[in-house]
């Protein structure tokens, strides 16, 4: 989907850049000016990044001991719920969605037109329940849901309390639509586009925020925050410009594949780093830090820089296992790394870039499910073996925006039909 959001935004580009850039507003606490910062004024570059894979760390052997019983391949389309009766008078995709630990699923709904987005709640067993609206965001990016039901929205907020809008997240309730808002980065939306990538901790206590830009005509620090949802507070904040200058010779941008939770606190950091300053080609780099944003051992590098890899879609298992889909020279990969090792083998391959974008693991860690033509395929990720495709039963037209773990098996979220006649859906999945 980086794919898509590259030629959007870079055409909002186009209409947006007008006039003198203007002073940022930063949240506090600030970011730490680093002295990578200063490379573009004349400080010497640091060493070359290195371009082999790391094979040197504890590679993934499968599942973890204490993983739950598997439920097998999801080629079972168990209910097709229309989610237009939730945004009853404007078209809205359907941008996100997270499964809530009582079975329900919860849907961003982005309207098309000049519209507040929504958030809809489809039952465990299909039913549209219920949607309410959320504050005044004018780009929704992410949907975490907490153990507690609620829901994080993170996006581009607008003007918040009489204050300038920025790059942050919403705690919602989604019955009653109450929610506490939270501008991680302040800035001024005639200049910077913003980017994002985000993360929840286990617990729900802490989300954590990288966030870039597009646009811009001065120096913007891309960053790591992190908000007590307790409290919205910002807690920690890290400019990563000496971080990312490490492993890449281009900022991340967009090359920001993926913000992952690890089990013990703070996250990981995916992205297609470009450590040859002389050509633009990508290496997929995990970066880790722990709860205060302080770095957590060396970066890891998934593949070597020969293999051509880009990063396609990215999922966690609850042990911090990172799964990638990454696109190379003769088709798909699929990888994992543990939290804390290295470089692995191939857990898949298979011969199809045009549906590579989506990733759900099951919390066996023995299957994934991942789009197909015209609805969604298993695979396998013992053996590589991949069942026929579950078809999704959409004539007319197929758009699969995202698939997310659910109760009892998946939930797929996209369009149906022909592009004038999209139906905005949520397909329930399971064994």
């Amino acid at each position: 989907m980086r794919r898509f959001a590259v030629l959007a935004l870079a055409g909002l580009v186009l209409t947006t850049l007008t006039g003198c850039p203007a002073t940022e507003r930063r949240a506090e606490p600030t970011p730490t000016p680093s002295a990578a910062s200063a490379s573009a004024s004349g400080q010497q570059p640091g060493p070359a990044p290195a371009t082999r894979a790391s094979t040197d760390r504890p590679p993934y052997t499968g599942p973890p001991a204490d993983a739950p019983a598997s439920l097998g391949p999801l080629t079972v389309l168990h209910a097709a719920v229309d989610l237009t009766p939730a945004t009853p008078t404007v078209f809205s995709v359907p941008s996100a969605a997270a499964a809530t630990p009582d079975g329900r699923v919860l849907v961003l709904l982005s309207p098309v037109a000049d519209a507040r987005p929504r958030l809809a709640t489809v039952s465990a067993q299909g039913v549209l329940t219920g949607a309410v609206d959320l504050p005044p965001f004018t780009r929704l990016d992410d949907l975490h849901a907490l153990p507690d039901g609620r829901a994080v929205v993170v996006g581009e907020l607008g003007p918040v309390d009489d204050a300038t809008g920025g790059y942050g997240l919403a705690v919602v309730d989604p019955v009653t639509g109450s929610a506490q808002t939270t501008v991680a980065v302040r800035f001024d939306p005639s200049v910077v586009i913003p980017y994002g990538r985000s993360a929840v901790s286990a617990d729900g206590s802490r989300a954590y925020l990288f966030v870039t830009e597009i646009g811009r005509r001065q120096e913007f620090p891309e960053q790591l925050v992190a908000i007590d949802l307790g409290t919205g507070q910002v807690v920690a904040r890290r400019e990563l410009t000496d971080d990312i200058a490490g492993v890449s010779a281009f900022p991340a941008r967009f090359e920001a594949a993926g913000l992952v939770p690890r089990p013990d606190g703070g996250v990981r950091l995916l992205l297609d780093a470009s450590p040859v300053a002389a050509r633009l080609e990508r290496l997929p780099t995990l970066l880790a830090f722990d709860q205060d944003l302080e770095p957590d051992g060396d970066p890891v590098r998934l593949t070597d820089l020969a293999e051509g890899a880009e990063t396609q879609a990215v999922a966690t298992g609850a042990d911090g296992t990172v799964f990638v889909v990454v696109e190379v020279r003769d088709g798909d990969w699929v990888l994992a790394v543990p939290d804390g090792g290295g470089a692995g083998p191939v857990l898949a391959q298979f011969p199809d870039p045009t549906h590579d974008y989506a990733l759900e693991i099951e919390p066996a860690q023995e299957w994934a499910l991942l789009p197909s033509l015209d609805g969604v395929r298993a695979i396998d990720l013992r053996t590589g073996e991949q069942p026929p495709p579950l078809d999704l039963g959409c004539d007319g037209g197929l758009h699969v925006r995202g698939i997310v773990p659910a109760a009892a098996g998946a939930a797929v979220f996209g369009e149906c039909g022909a592009v004038a006649q999209r139906t905005a859906m949520l397909w329930l999945v399971g064994p």
